[in-house]
């Protein structure tokens, strides 16, 4: 009786060390893209200082996507969706570079329009898919998307992630 006891206890504190150990990590990655985001969106104004352009810093919210993938290194890349982001096989054409026979040289493209974020296949060969929840289906020209979506591109799947980032840390 006593030895069960002990179980359930050693049982409770180790799935509680697990929730909390789960809990930081996925704190910590969240810290890390709005990290970036502050480097993306400092980098842009520094730009446009740089070619005199009288843009002023807007306070508010200004939207932002995480993209990450699972790969032997783990990376996961934020952007500006006011630029569209170009996915494709060329690393001189695209943002980002997938070094696929399956993907095509300009595959698809992530754009904003009217404050939603847009997928859209440029005629690839292979074709790119979107999953959202359990329903998984072949795009055909453009698609809205949102946060938790999944895209894939080739063999690769990216998952997406639509934060605000808060203008009034720049």
């Amino acid at each position: 009786m006593l030895i069960g006891i002990i179980m359930v206890i050693c049982i409770a504190a180790a799935a509680a060390a697990a929730g909390y150990i789960i809990h930081a990590n996925r704190k910590a990655e969240t810290q890390k893209y709005y990290d970036a985001a502050y480097k993306v969106i400092k980098e842009g104004c520094l730009n446009n200082a740089i070619r005199n352009k009288n843009e002023k810093i807007q306070n508010g919210q200004k939207m932002m996507i995480y993209l990450k993938w699972k790969d032997s290194e783990r990376q996961g890349y934020v952007f500006d969706p006011k630029h569209p982001i170009r996915i494709g096989r060329i690393p001189d054409d695209n943002d980002i570079c997938i070094r696929e026979e399956t993907v095509s040289s300009h595959h698809c493209v992530l754009y904003l329009y009217k404050g939603q974020v847009y997928l859209r296949d440029l005629n690839s060969r292979n074709g790119t898919w979107l999953r959202q929840g359990i329903r998984k289906r072949r795009i055909e020209g453009a698609e809205p998307v949102f946060s938790g979506d999944v895209v894939i591109v080739g063999k690769l799947a990216v998952r997406l992630t639509i934060f605000s980032f808060d203008m009034a840390y720049v």
